[in-house]
């Protein structure tokens, strides 16, 4: 247990592998808290600190005695590189979020698929709740409509590109100026990473809602149902970043 190798998710990212002694450090300085889930090999799902070691407060770090803690899930191999942690403990990104996860936090894994830890801590599920205020999300900021379509929210997505569409026509029908016209960009920008938690958090309860609907209380048939709606579609999303860059430089070619 003590060469076990361990990955901690931040509010970003996942990082590692670090082994226990490293643990004792990162919750030492504070990186690793009570709140924040970890895996290693032999695990099915992601689990808070504060599960595997029932001794660790969240006041005052003390030394961890997580080496005493038996990994409860059944062993699922690895096929995936386990430096992309997020998708290594099982087959697929669905599955890997969902396993060793029972209630409402199962049917959020489901339909967010393998970056549920992160939304995890973002919707602050950890803590009994359910909403993303006061969150930035960085794919929103930079690449909106296409993170959109990636995460399956294609009725956002088409508003959203109609939103700048019909700003992008009203800016060249007033004649504004190039520097007013980035301010109104970074502008609309801000408010998707601002929203985009809190909208891909309704967008993920809608989908439970609809599975609910449809499978009624028949759990495996539900879990089919959000497995099917949600994860990620990245051919989708690729599809629309084609057309962008289409479009930008058909637009840089009338404009010359």
């Amino acid at each position: 247990m003590q060469d076990a190798q361990w990955w901690y998710a931040n509010s970003k990212q996942s990082e590692g592998p670090v082994d226990l002694a490293g643990l004792r450090r990162l919750q030492q300085d504070g990186t690793v808290t009570a709140r924040t889930l970890l895996w290693r090999e032999g695990m099915a799902s992601w689990r808070p600190l504060a599960e595997l070691d029932p001794s660790v407060g969240t006041a005052e770090p003390g030394p961890l005695s997580i080496d005493a803690v038996p990994v409860a899930e059944a062993v699922v191999p690895l096929v995936i590189d386990p430096s992309d942690p997020y998708r290594a403990p099982a087959t697929t990104p669905v599955a890997a979020a969902a396993a060793g996860l029972e209630g409402e936090m199962a049917l959020y894994a489901a339909v967010v698929g393998g970056n549920f830890p992160i939304y995890r801590q973002r919707w602050r599920l950890d803590q009994g709740i359910a909403e993303g205020s006061g969150t930035w999300h960085w794919p929103a900021f930079l690449i909106g409509v296409i993170w959109m379509v990636y995460r399956r929210m294609y009725r956002l997505a088409a508003i959203w590109a109609g939103t700048l569409v019909f700003f992008s026509i009203a800016e060249a029908l007033l004649g504004v100026p190039e520097g007013v016209s980035l301010v109104i960009t970074l502008a609309i920008n801000t408010v998707a990473a601002l929203y985009a938690n809190r909208w891909y958090l309704a967008h993920c309860q809608h989908e439970i809602a609809r599975a609910r609907a449809l499978a009624g209380d028949d759990e495996a048939c539900l879990r089919r149902e959000l497995a099917e709606r949600g994860d990620t579609n990245a051919p989708a999303a690729a599809m629309v970043a084609i057309v962008v860059v289409a479009v930008m430089y058909v637009g840089q070619a009338m404009a010359g």
